[in-house]
């Protein structure tokens, strides 16, 4: 496989689908399904920003293959309610597009790592672990506890957007913490969010707080080990 040619598609493919893509668009989408002109615009840019990063006119079909595998995949999923199986076999399906990419091109490659130091696997890793850690992130955690109906009740929706806020800058300093090693910061970490306190009536509010801490951490933590193993040992 052509593991730098797959990083960069891989950092294209969650940058433009959780960062580019608004709610807006997401919400055309599924209301007006292939009737939006956001379904295609979207996979245009896909395709658009997967070429640039490579900038090569070899490049270019491998380029539309992406544009109209996204478009179909999303298309599909636009029929789709928005699920947890919905959302994790959609992007199974797109970075199984990019891995076919990169295992059957293995001569392109990105026009910035031709400068390459000796420090580009570390930060094409770094980056993709920390795109991961907050958008996708907050969307999987959200629709994990949607599933399993932990925080539906009115009386967490007050607590829902500064737990986002929460959880990404938690999930940051988990993955630097365990990236450099110092695993009693992350600890510590969890033991001052152990200090939020609510009432003991509210039940839904604690219960929404524990199960979306430990899922954040959890992935944190599993990022953090994945960029060591990878190119930190």
């Amino acid at each position: 496989m052509n593991t730098i040619l797959f990083l960069n598609l891989l950092i294209v493919h969650f940058f433009a689908d959780f960062y580019l893509q608004t709610d807006k668009w997401c919400a055309h989408k599924e209301v007006h399904r292939v009737g939006s002109w956001f379904l295609y615009f979207h996979a245009l840019l896909m395709g658009a920003l997967s070429w640039l990063v490579v900038w090569q006119t070899d490049f270019w079909s491998w380029a539309i293959f992406i544009t109209l595998t996204h478009l179909v995949i999303d298309a599909i999923k636009s029929y789709m309610k928005p699920r947890l199986w919905s959302f994790l076999l959609d992007q199974f399906l797109h970075i199984l597009v990019l891995a076919i990419v990169a295992i059957c091109d293995l001569s392109v490659i990105p026009w910035y790592n031709m400068f390459d130091s000796g420090y580009m696997d570390i930060i094409l890793v770094l980056f993709l672990a920390i795109l991961i850690c907050l958008k996708p992130t907050n969307i999987f955690i959200k629709l994990i506890l949607d599933k399993y109906r932990i925080g539906v009740q009115p009386e967490c929706k007050e607590i829902k957007n500064a737990g986002a806020l929460i959880g990404n800058l938690e999930r940051i300093l988990t993955l630097a913490f365990v990236c450099v090693g110092h695993w009693e910061a992350v600890g510590f970490i969890i033991a001052a969010k152990s200090l939020l306190r609510f009432k003991d009536t509210d039940t839904a509010k604690t219960e929404y707080v524990l199960a979306g801490t430990f899922l954040s951490f959890g992935i944190a933590v599993l990022a953090g080990i994945g960029v060591k193993e990878l190119v930190l040992n």
